[in-house]
């Protein structure tokens, strides 16, 4: 403790040689803990970059299924409405007339010749004929 006070005995060259070891290696400390205390400052400073870019990342993957939800809501109302319209269709085909049913009508339609119906003043008119020809016949 003398030594500390400024008063004391002389220190030998061992002695004066040894403190500056100690020191030396004091000194060597104090520079590997400044630097691992630098170290560890750049790793946090990392890691929380790394944090900040993952929660970015992680907001724009909710936001991105956010939007898929909804898109998918979206496709679903459409199929749904979709379904709702073949639903309607298949509907209205059963009410509608089927080939085989055309295919009869057509049938009675060709059957019908239009050509050879005749009116009102046709069948008067060949009556009239009929009878001037009978006429004619009975004279002869």
């Amino acid at each position: 403790m003398a030594d500390l006070m400024g008063g004391g005995s002389k220190k030998t060259p061992a002695e004066i040689e040894k403190e500056q070891e100690t020191a030396r290696k004091f000194a060597q400390l104090s520079e590997r803990t400044r630097l691992l205390e630098e170290r560890l400052k750049q790793s946090f400073q990392k890691i929380q970059v790394i944090d900040e870019t993952n929660m970015n990342k992680i907001k724009d993957i909710k936001d991105k299924i956010t939007n898929l939800e909804e898109q998918l809501a979206s496709i679903r109302k459409d199929f749904d409405e979709a379904k709702e319209i073949v639903r309607r269709i298949a509907k209205d085909m059963s009410q509608t007339a089927k080939l085989s049913d055309l295919r009869v009508l057509e049938k009675y339609i060709n059957m019908v010749d239009i050509t050879r119906l005749v009116t009102k003043e046709d069948v008067l008119r060949l009556i009239d004929e009929y009878e001037s020809e009978k006429k004619v016949k009975k004279k002869g």
